[in-house]
């Protein structure tokens, strides 16, 4: 019996150990799952704060973003606004000075307007380079694709610069490759505005000696032509320190040349983002005291000239003779300073000008013109920015009357995007405030066909008309400044009372 107990306790010890270890497993087997649920847990929660954080990273993002378009957006609208409104009245300072020069005055007054011209030519270069660097900086300076001749380009180059070389005593050289009887593809303005850089730099920082311009051909195809360009002096010069930090905006050489020289340090930042774009590299060698040597390489599309083109005669860019026109054309612009500098420069070439103060007024005489079958205007000057009717505005609608008539916007808004908004909305041309006469009549000639005589007026009348104008410039006068005297005694009494101590 006691055999039969201790064997049957026997045969229970396997199976009781065997659920121990049974257990065992799966309480370890549970405290592993709790843990990997209590991981899973803290690993959820743990990713649910990190998406969190990053949808807040991301949102700030956006927000930054936004915030740095807008600043951008503010930044050019700003810019645009006081372009235009530095440039309204500059436009009148230029037409003005321009105008006067043009008749017969001392010599005396002669130079001193011809003062208030050079100054006023370089106020505006300042502001063109203020708008070129913001342009570059925000990405949205483009180049245009239009067929021109290189030579043409450096003549006109160098009809502007040489007045500046035979004042300071200068010998200025171009060296040009002859005619390869191609037309270029390119961007003429910007192309010239970095030979005028280039040669303005030279001139600014040579006393004596000589300005070499160079322009070769260096490879030729079927399609394409590539030239180099050396523009190279005998100036100051630069060493290596100054050559790293002349490419920066807003910087010369050093803070002291800036005071001796002049300018604003951002000519050739903007020369070399413009041959940057174009594909190319502007580089420089300079020595001090021996001159500097500014060079570079730009790839040209080429495409043939015709034989009428290779026969016809084309006028140097800044050589244009005054011409001489017959018609009307009608003025739509609010600046009664800029309606007569306007309308004067258009009678000296024979128009006559018809004013509409703003847009609707425009619209309106070209509609009442249709309808009773009078003849239309030849040309349309239009600005942008006018009261009850905008030049946009009524430039669609007088265009929706299908009378073909010619719309050059003339405005200050001169910047890429608004002279992009003028192409897209139909506008023919845009005339930049301000002007100078040859842009004017550059623009004229290309609508209108000039007459073979320059007028057919007598001195007598021209008199009367010179008459006519002043009287209007003095009635002008009169109309604006009644209450100037009144404005200045109210404007120095609450001066005096700002600054009154109390009980005074």
């Amino acid at each position: 019996m006691n055999n039969i107990i201790v064997n049957f306790s026997q045969t229970q010890i396997p199976w009781f150990i065997g659920a121990i270890t049974f257990l065992l497993v799966l309480f370890f087997l549970f405290i592993l799952f709790q843990r990997k649920k209590s991981e899973s847990i803290k690993l959820e929660k743990l990713v649910k704060e990190r998406t969190a954080e990053l949808n807040r990273s991301q949102n700030d993002l956006e927000r930054l973003l936004e915030g740095t378009q807008a600043a951008y957006h503010a930044k050019s609208v700003f810019l645009a606004n006081m372009s235009h409104e530095i440039r309204t009245p500059m436009n009148s300072i230029l037409g003005f000075a321009e105008l006067a020069l043009d008749d017969d005055i001392p010599s005396r007054t002669r130079e001193y307007l011809g003062k208030i011209l050079e100054n006023t030519e370089g106020l505006l270069q300042i502001i063109n380079d203020i708008l070129d660097i913001s342009k570059v900086e925000s990405g949205k300076m483009e180049l245009e694709q239009i067929p021109f001749d290189i030579h043409e380009i450096l003549t006109s180059c160098r009809t502007l610069i040489m007045p500046k070389a035979v004042e300071k005593g200068i010998m200025l050289y171009f060296y040009a490759e002859p005619s390869v009887d191609r037309l270029l593809l390119g961007d003429t303005t910007r192309l010239r505005q970095v030979f005028v850089n280039l040669l303005s730099n030279a001139i600014k920082f040579t006393n004596t000696g000589t300005i070499k311009v160079l322009a070769e051909v260096r490879n030729k195809t079927d399609k394409s032509l590539t030239m180099y360009f050396e523009v190279k002096d005998t100036g100051i010069g630069m060493t290596h320190e100054q050559i790293e930090k002349i490419f920066e905006p807003f910087m010369q050489a050093e803070s002291g040349t800036m005071r001796k020289y002049g300018g604003t340090g951002l000519g050739l930042s903007i020369t070399k983002n413009i041959i940057e774009l174009m594909g190319g590299r502007l580089s420089v060698e300079s020595t001090p005291g021996i001159g500097s040597k500014f060079y570079f390489t730009l790839i040209f599309t080429t495409l043939n000239i015709t034989e009428d083109e290779k026969s016809r005669k084309k006028i140097p860019l800044d050589e244009i003779e005054k011409p001489a026109f017959e018609g009307e054309v009608l003025l739509c612009e609010d600046n009664a300073m800029n309606q007569q500098v306007i309308c004067e420069h258009l009678a000296r070439v024979g128009l006559k000008t018809i004013v509409a103060w703003n847009g609707r007024l425009g619209y309106d005489l070209v509609r009442k013109r249709m309808l009773s079958d009078e003849k239309q205007f030849d040309l349309i000057f239009m600005d942008m920015h006018m009261p009850v009717m905008d030049g946009l505005e009524a430039s669609a609608k007088i265009m929706s009357l299908n009378q073909n008539i010619p719309i050059v916007a003339m405005t200050a808004n001169v910047m890429s995007d608004d002279r992009t908004i003028y192409v897209k909305s139909g506008l023919k041309d845009c005339v930049g405030k301000p002007f100078t006469s040859q842009e004017l009549w550059r623009c004229l000639l290309k609508y209108l066909t000039p007459v073979t005589k320059e007028s057919d007026q007598t001195e007598e009348d021209s008199l009367i008309n010179e008459q006519k104008f002043q009287n209007n410039m003095k009635v002008y006068f009169y109309k604006n400044n009644l209450h100037k005297y009144e404005e200045i005694i109210n404007a120095g009494k609450r001066r005096y009372q700002t600054r009154a101590p109390a009980g005074a």
